[in-house]
């Protein structure tokens, strides 16, 4: 069963990534990835409602003094680019310039990190409960105080009352992807895989 489980979880966030990767190929970020916007079509998911996506080859839909976002599913960063970040050019000028400003940035790790918590919340059954996930709920104050170290998060919360067996097996590469997204930036921005990364992840190879 739980073998069963897994197997589905790969494929599931496999197409995920899939489509995110190819938002992000075209300068776009989501900023409201969650399970309510996965829908079932035929045999695949798609991601749907692109009503707080960004387009920032042209600067479509964004504020950099304003955020679109579900906070259950937003990274701590909350932005998709630095708060002093100036308000987009005229349209040519922001196409020259966005993929300066994408590489800089890298705008795609916001999405990645709510892929993380759906991963998360596929492999955890405690998690699937929205208001789990929610910045009032324990597991994500908990997850704060361990600033945003899943793995500490695991070793000083998690207790033997939550079935890790999901993402624990195929040689924990479930649970390594999830901390791998699930976790903050580092001093230049990085430090969180890309969808691009993680579909090269041994998790989702094996899908």
């Amino acid at each position: 069963e739980v073998a069963r489980q897994r197997r589905v979880l790969q494929r599931v966030m496999r197409q995920v990534f899939l489509a995110l990767e190819g938002m992000h190929q075209t300068g776009i970020v989501h900023r409201d990835l969650k399970p309510a916007n996965l829908v079932l079509m035929g045999n695949r998911f798609r991601v749907i409602d692109f009503g707080a996506a960004a387009d920032l080859r042209v600067g479509i839909n964004y504020d950099p003094e304003s955020s679109l976002l579900d906070p259950a599913y937003c990274p701590p960063e909350q932005y998709i680019m630095p708060e002093n970040t100036p308000a987009p050019p005229v349209a040519p000028v922001a196409a020259a310039l966005s993929p300066f400003l994408w590489a800089l940035n890298r705008p795609d790790l916001f999405d990645t990190y709510s892929a993380g918590i759906v991963l998360l919340q596929m492999g955890l059954t405690p998690l699937r409960a929205k208001n789990t996930v929610l910045p009032t709920g324990a597991f994500y104050r908990n997850l704060q105080r361990c600033d945003w170290d899943l793995r500490k998060w695991r070793e000083e919360y998690a207790g033997n009352m939550w079935d890790f067996s999901i993402l624990d097996s195929y040689g924990g590469a479930g649970w390594d992807l999830a901390c791998k997204l699930v976790c903050k930036r580092n001093a230049i921005r990085r430090g969180r895989m890309s969808a691009s990364q993680a579909m090269l992840h041994p998790f989702l190879l094996g899908a």
